[in-house]
């Protein structure tokens, strides 16, 4: 008997507003959604024709990202679905901040994100 993946979506979206809201903005920054059956999740992500890659997003736990302040996780992949390389951003409005700077599937979107470092502490 297999899990349903619109009935995975429609229990994750019922966790909140706060799911509704981060899938908005991914969505709004050019990116898909799309539900995950083995690991019962949703993940966002993003294309990159030119490369031939893609880059999927999750929390810091490997989870649908729900909190738009906690850490976002990005994962390049091959289009054979190959990892690459993998990226931790301090949150969403990190990769908010490169999507407005770079143009949505670009290559200069792709190296930024891959070239970004997390932010050091700043303590007096």
């Amino acid at each position: 008997m297999g899990y349903s993946i619109n009935k995975m979506i429609a229990e994750i979206k019922k966790r909140g507003n706060i799911m509704a809201g981060l899938a908005k903005e991914f969505e709004q920054l050019g990116c898909w959604e799309s539900a995950t059956e083995e690991e019962n999740i949703v993940i966002y992500g993003m294309d990159f024709e030119d490369e031939k890659v893609f880059i999927v997003f999750t929390d810091d736990m490997g989870k649908t990202p729900v909190d738009a302040k906690a850490s976002l996780v990005a994962a390049c992949y091959s289009e054979d679905d190959c990892f690459y390389w993998g990226k931790e951003l301090e949150n969403f409005a990190a990769w908010q901040h490169m999507c407005n700077e770079y143009k949505p599937g670009s290559s200069a979107l792709l190296h930024a994100l891959e070239v970004y470092e997390l932010p050091k502490n700043k303590t007096k």
